[in-house]
């Protein structure tokens, strides 16, 4: 037994928090011999490249310079830091993307769930604008030439996009069918000040529309498995509304834009799965939780049995080693979790998840990290997991450092002077598995690999990170 005294501070939080991921991972999986799966799906998140910021593991030193990459900032270009030509063009960690592609392939998942991020966007994806670095002042173009059409963010997005629906193609050919999660690299403009808008929620329908709504293909998808999509809860008209009413209260998550196709809900058998967009237009940093709580309610109610619930920005943050966390609190982006925005809100959107035993996959964060929340001071004892999956190629937020090696996958040793034990699986890109069996057990087993790793195999370097038994729906 393991008696744990849970202390507010972040740096005790993290190790908590990992400590209880690794604990929960520890005992052998059961067999499931007799009990074969009917459904499996994945999940991962942010593949995208930063021109501005790149992992330092990533970096081609006779790259350097060599041409320049897109980025939304004034100019709209920047030297070439040290990319792939590809990857420079298209803003994607291209080895690391498409070899968790192949491996999700070799899985044979019938569904993978994209958590957001996945080209760098932060543009306002509309007509030709003089750029400035607030985006208060610029001034529509109203005569464009070739080159403002060209280097305009409108095109630099459906390019992103396109190359991004390019690398998962394969996988939509091969019985994978892809739903995409909106992140807040698709919705926010940076240079409006970090903002989600509506020229971007439009580009997003644009590009990823067919993908919500191909119930042909997602059925194929699921041919093998013997189930099919519950038709009647396929409704994009089940989305959260400025006209909404929820317990008498009209608008109660502040929706000012349509998120038709940005946030939605379907049925696969008694699976539910919800998908919410946690940077909607003038809301930024907060989960639709008053129409989850009725969306996950209704679910329930027509006998739903397991709850999936998909976003962008996780509830509460992980305190990974290299999240300059010091004694006097912590130095990162009030939206590195949707807590750090809005405390209250969070907490009622993670009240929702935990009420109704519902698992919360996210990203956001470029690190892996699965806990069982109680609230953001109480990181373990519940039985609702959040689990973080943003290491889908973009940089890591857990800094190399030569002062702080990182442990075996499986270890935690402890606090250290002004920071947390590292974990290797801090520093691996990484994603989740989840099988969904006969007699309605769910495991979730969760795969990594460094940044190190070559293309040679398919399986070099490859590392089972946990295995856990999710909770059912009530």
């Amino acid at each position: 037994m393991f008696n744990i005294s849970v202390s507010k501070s972040p740096i005790r939080h993290a190790v908590l928090a990992a400590s209880f991921a690794l604990l929960a991972a520890a005992p052998v999986a059961p067999s499931f011999a007799s009990d074969p799966v009917v459904l499996t799906f994945s999940t991962v998140g942010d593949s995208r490249q930063d021109t501005s910021g790149p992992d330092e593991t990533s970096i081609i030193s006779n790259q350097v310079g060599v041409g320049t990459c897109y980025y939304p900032n004034t100019a709209g270009y920047l030297s070439n830091p040290g990319l792939t030509g590809q990857d420079c063009k298209w803003l994607q960690n291209s080895t690391a993307w498409s070899r968790i592609v192949r491996t999700i392939q070799s899985q044979k998942s019938n569904l993978l769930f994209f958590n957001g991020d996945m080209i760098m966007g932060y543009g306002k994806a509309g007509v030709p604008v003089t750029r400035n670095s607030t985006g208060v002042s610029e001034v529509v173009i109203s005569n464009p030439a070739v080159s403002d059409i060209l280097n305009s963010d409108l095109l630099n997005f459906y390019q992103q996009y396109s190359f991004w629906r390019g690398m998962v193609a394969p996988l939509m050919e091969t019985g994978t069918y892809v739903v995409p999660v909106p992140g807040n690299h698709e919705t926010q403009c940076k240079r409006c000040g970090k903002a989600s808008v509506v020229e971007n929620e439009n580009a997003w329908r644009g590009v990823m529309g067919d993908l919500i709504l191909d119930q042909t293909r997602l059925n194929n998808s699921l041919a093998s498995t013997g189930l099919s999509l519950n038709a009647s809860t396929w409704n994009l008209s089940n989305t959260p509304s400025s006209t909404a009413v929820i317990n008498g209260v009209t608008n109660p998550d502040n929706i000012s834009t349509s998120q038709q196709q940005l946030s939605y809900s379907f049925d696969i058998g008694s699976n539910h799965f919800s998908i919410i967009n946690t940077d909607p237009v003038g809301n930024d940093s907060h989960a639709p939780y008053n129409w989850l709580d009725a969306d996950l309610t209704a679910a329930v109610a027509n006998g739903a049995t397991h709850l999936f619930v998909f976003g962008h920005k996780p509830a509460f943050y992980y305190y990974y080693a290299g999240s300059n966390v010091s004694g006097t609190g912590l130095t990162t982006s009030a939206s590195s979790s949707l807590y750090l925005t809005d405390a209250t809100a969070a907490t009622n959107f993670w009240a929702v998840i935990s009420k109704h035993n519902a698992t919360y996959f996210c990203g956001h964060e470029h690190v892996y990290n699965v806990s069982q929340p109680i609230n953001n001071d109480t990181p373990t004892g519940g039985a609702a997991y959040q689990v973080i999956v943003g290491a889908g190629g973009s940089p890591f937020d857990d800094l190399l450092s030569s002062t702080s090696t990182p442990e075996t996958v499986g270890t935690v040793t402890g606090e250290v002077t002004g920071s947390v034990t590292a974990l290797e699986s801090d520093r691996m890109y990484s994603w989740a598995t989840v099988s969904i069996h006969q007699s309605g057990a769910v495991t979730m087993t969760t795969y990594g690999f460094d940044p190190t790793i070559t293309n040679g195999s398919m399986n070099a370097a490859l590392k089972t990170l946990g295995t856990f038994t999710l909770p059912t729906a009530k």
